[in-house]
């Protein structure tokens, strides 16, 4: 009879004690309070680390680590999704390998093969799983952010009917190319909707204006104008203005007014409308 390679007998072992090294692992995950894991259901966790274990289980027996990293890979953009950190989940799994690698050691104390055989492969795994993990969860990051940034970007961009024939777009923050673009589309889009006639162009909520965000304002502001309305630009306070004067920028276009009502009053003089006092 042929005696099992020393790779057979790890492997034979790390199945025949796998629900034993999930429950060993997920007790040492408590017993160190980790964030996420403390409010995980044990049933939960202990279902989670099993399909990790048969992950394991399916690399020892590759030539390369597949199953391991495309479920860490996927953990990571559930995880990332959830906020947790990187940190937690690699904490985590080094329990579960510290914990076979012990299971190892005392089983196979009179026999190096077997526990050579796990500790080479386990370097391979845990590190294309790290590296899978970390792709994972940066890309779930990624995608989030860029989530939030859309609805930020929308937020920011809000036109507002202020009276009919006038719309309101409140600014605010720095007017890149990428808002600017969003924001003359917006606007334009409003226009055409509301049959608009002016267009206010709120600056309050402006820290500063340079040459960039200058030659955007202009932009829209000729935009606007090509489809019949008239752009108006309020809300200039000393700091911007000042910035203006001292950057020599070219805002001669515009109409300017000093606050939003400022610029009401105004729009609603070319609609031949006034706002008269009712007391």
């Amino acid at each position: 009879m042929v005696e099992p390679t020393a790779a057979q007998r790890a492997i034979d072992l790390y199945r025949r004690r796998l629900d034993e090294l999930v429950v060993l692992s997920c007790d040492r995950v408590r017993a160190a309070d980790l964030p996420f894991y403390r409010v995980l259901p044990l049933a939960a966790m202990r279902a989670s680390v099993k399909r990790v274990f048969e992950a394991v289980a399916v690399d020892l027996e590759s030539d390369a680590p597949r199953a391991y990293p495309a479920i860490l890979s996927s953990l990571g953009v559930q995880r990332a999704a959830m906020g947790v950190s990187v940190s937690e989940i690699t904490v985590g799994m080094n329990f579960g390998f510290e914990v076979v690698s012990e299971t190892f050691a005392a089983h196979f104390a009179d026999d190096s093969g077997p526990v050579l055989f796990w500790e080479s492969k386990r370097g391979k795994i845990a590190y294309a799983g790290v590296a899978a993990l970390a792709d994972g969860y940066l890309l779930a990051r990624e995608k989030l952010i860029r989530s939030q940034a859309d609805e930020i970007l929308a937020l920011s961009t809000r036109v507002l009917p202020l009276y009919p024939g006038v719309l309101v777009c409140p600014l605010l923050g720095r007017l890149d190319h990428e808002r600017a673009q969003v924001m003359t589309a917006t606007v334009l889009a409003a226009v055409v909707r509301h049959a608009s006639r002016v267009v206010v162009l709120d600056l309050s909520g402006v820290p500063a204006v340079d040459a960039e965000m200058a030659a955007h304002l202009v932009g829209a502001a000729r935009a606007v104008a090509l489809l019949g309305a008239r752009p108006l630009l309020v809300g200039i306070g000393p700091a911007v203005a000042q910035a203006i004067v001292a950057g020599g920028l070219d805002l001669g276009r515009f109409t300017t007014a000093g606050d939003l009502a400022g610029g009401l009053e105004q729009a609603l003089a070319w609609l031949g409308k006034t706002i008269v006092d009712a007391r």
